[in-house]
């Protein structure tokens, strides 16, 4: 088990858990999760929204509920308390692999937008490694300042949200009609076709031994995951409002399309600031999945963690420029997107029941 000594500096106010959560839950989705969403369940896309939001209030109070067991102790640590020290190695590999693998989509899907609406001569490799290089320097600054930059991240989110008003004074609520017209197993569908888009408020397993007056934790989860849920369901019905069912269809970032519309006297092509301004919000994702995953490089193999990020940062730079075209980005989406669900929303249940029945307060071994 991690025996890492944690000194004041290294923690965080509990009140950023709530920025961290939020922030680690609004990234690129956010751009174009509409077209999936309504391809399931067309004009009640935002019901499936919200259920999917309350899924994630329900799975937080489970992932609450197993980290109050075992005081000071993140998932790494609790897996090797419950399976002993070779299964738990197996769970955190796995672990591992999958935060990576959303850094990789996050990562990816910033420069596809990047390169389809600014910068299209710009290679992918030269991005990949401006990008990379940034997110060495930020995860090496410590959670603090990942905190830092998930409070600042979290205002442009707001700010941008506040722009939808330039698109809603043109809805037409003739398309929200019929209302309920899917039955509960559509709406189910829908709501997992957007966890990919709401899920990292996993990020709490993670960052719990980090976090002052973990009592208060419970609050600080639930605000921020409620503030996700209220954003998606606004950015949800305002699409829904202004676009026609055959175009949201086609229409791959509908965010942006909508962003289109904002003109300022000095300022015509606000859609090219709104992509500027979300490397931030892309960067704030970014951070936190590597700083988990050079944390679990680090517990399971013992590496430095200054020599683990940079291995896990070479391995993503190499397997980012793979993938080139919009089926292989799509493609491993849709992977990460349907693994995910299952371990976000289905494994802590799982280790819940098993500590419950098992729980011992030795390593097993």
């Amino acid at each position: 088990m991690s025996t890492i000594r944690r000194h004041s500096h290294m923690f965080i106010s509990v009140s950023l858990a709530m920025f961290i959560v939020h922030g680690n839950q609004v990234g690129i989705g956010i751009a174009g999760v509409q077209r999936f969403i309504y391809d399931r369940v067309q004009q009640d896309a935002w019901i499936a929204v919200i259920i999917a939001g309350l899924m994630t209030h329900v799975t937080a109070w489970v992932m609450l509920k197993i980290l109050r067991k075992y005081k000071n102790l993140d998932l790494y640590d609790i897996h090797q308390m419950v399976f002993g020290k070779w299964p738990a190695k197996v769970l955190n590999l796995i672990f591992i692999i999958y935060i990576m693998g959303s850094a990789l989509t996050i990562l990816r899907g910033y420069i596809e937008i990047i390169q389809s609406w600014m910068f299209p001569e710009v290679p992918s490799w030269l991005l990949n490694a401006s990008l990379l290089c940034l997110a060495i320097y930020g995860v090496t600054g410590g959670i603090r300042v990942l905190a830092g930059i998930s409070f600042f991240s979290v205002g442009l989110t707001i700010c941008q949200l506040l722009l939808m008003i330039y698109p809603a004074q043109y809805a037409d609520f003739n398309l929200l009609q019929p209302v309920f017209h899917h039955d509960l197993v559509e709406l189910l569908d829908g709501a997992r076709k957007m966890s990919f888009s709401i899920i990292g408020f996993e990020i709490i397993l993670f960052i719990y031994p980090f976090v002052k007056e973990k009592q208060l934790l419970s609050r600080y989860v639930h605000g921020g995951l409620l503030m996700t849920t209220l954003l998606y369901v606004v950015v949800m019905l305002v699409t829904l409002l202004y676009f026609q069912g055959e175009q949201l269809k086609h229409l791959i970032w509908a965010t942006l399309m909508m962003m289109k519309i904002v003109e300022f006297p000095f300022l015509e092509r606000f859609e090219f600031v709104s992509i500027s301004l979300w490397m931030l919000i892309m960067l704030d994702n970014l951070l936190l999945n590597l700083w988990v995953a050079m944390r679990g490089v680090h517990h399971i193999g013992g590496f430095k963690e200054r020599k683990a990020l940079i291995g896990i940062v070479i391995v993503m730079f190499f397997a980012s420029n793979f993938l080139e075209t919009r089926q292989s980005i799509n493609w491993i989406t849709d992977i990460f997107g349907a693994v995910g669900f299952y371990i976000i929303f289905v494994y802590p249940l799982i280790l819940y029941i098993v500590i419950l029945l098992f729980r011992k307060g030795t390593v097993r071994t």
